[in-house]
């Protein structure tokens, strides 16, 4: 199936579709230090659970009234260029990111949470960090395509995660993606990937914007501790239940529309390497076929010169 189209440029389209992820300049530097300054006037209040989470989200501070604050202002700034790259969209929710300097700070392969019914459509964060990311202070890392290998279902507060049994093997396929000042990442939410640790002596701040195609409606999937029949809930929620969630809960006003039981067992590890083999192969073959495509330009371009 056809899922909608969001980016108004046809190439970023196409990448974000084949390989879960795409990185573009977006924003410009004065906007960028808007973002790192608000954090800044923010920060004692961002980092009230910085000793137990060394890797946290405005979200993880249950502070309603920040929370909805970094939410206002985020897309603030960013509403600025979103219309000028993507169009038929909606927003969700707005957080900043802060990465502690730590060797515990670093992500290991993961998928974001499931917001939509992703048959049909995709959600998708906009990733863009206050200064430039290397792996020195902990780039994101995608494996290219993961988010088209399997279907998930992806609950708070935690679940069994498809990929578990090969976390392992994941790592060597990842991409790394740095990025300079201005720069975003636009990350399918389904696409596995992760993050170095930030070992560069100072905590690096990142913001982003949860998005989804304009037609689809808004899911939040919950699956309750100690339940062996995995029975999902499943509710339809608004803005302001997303603002209003509070981790390992319910959601207080969201509407429960269904329960399902649904099947978490574990890719073995030959399904794994079948897919990251025939994946890269298409990826091979892809190469390739641009290489002779350059080649024959090149080609065409000595004989017109006449070399």
């Amino acid at each position: 199936m056809t899922k909608p189209k969001v980016f108004r440029d046809e190439n970023l389209q196409n990448e974000f579709d084949k390989n879960g992820f795409v990185k573009f300049h977006m924003f410009s530097k004065a906007q960028v230090k808007l973002l790192q300054d608000y954090y800044l006037e923010t920060q004692s209040e961002h980092e009230t659970v910085i000793g137990r989470k060394k890797f946290h989200a405005t979200n993880d501070t249950d502070n309603a009234e920040l929370i909805a604050s970094a939410d206002r202002f985020i897309k603030k700034i960013m509403f600025e260029e979103i219309d000028k790259h993507f169009y038929n969209y909606k927003t969700i929710a707005a957080n900043y990111l802060l990465k502690q300097s730590s060797e515990e700070s670093d992500l290991g392969p993961h998928q974001d949470l499931r917001f939509v019914d992703e048959e049909k459509y995709y959600s998708f964060n906009i990733w863009v960090a206050t200064e430039p990311t290397s792996k020195e202070n902990g780039c994101l890392r995608f494996l290219k395509g993961s988010h088209r290998m399997h279907d998930t279902i992806r609950p708070l507060p935690s679940y069994p995660w498809k990929y578990e049994s090969v976390i392992s093997l994941i790592p060597p396929y990842f991409t790394d993606i740095t990025t300079d000042i201005g720069e975003c990442i636009i990350l399918n939410h389904a696409c596995i990937h992760g993050s170095y640790p930030n070992l560069s002596g100072h905590t690096r701040i990142a913001a982003i914007l949860a998005m989804i195609p304009k037609e689809a409606d808004i899911y939040h999937y919950f699956l309750p501790d100690g339940n062996p029949e995995n029975e999902v809930e499943k509710y339809a929620m608004t803005l302001g239940d997303f603002i209003s969630l509070k981790v390992g809960y319910r959601p207080e006003n969201a509407l429960l529309i269904d329960k399902f039981k649904y099947d978490f067992s574990p890719i073995n590890t030959s399904q794994f390497k079948v897919w990251i083999n025939q994946n890269m192969s298409n990826e091979k073959t892809r190469m390739d076929k641009r290489y002779k495509f350059i080649r024959s330009r090149l080609s065409a371009l000595v004989k017109s010169i006449g070399l």
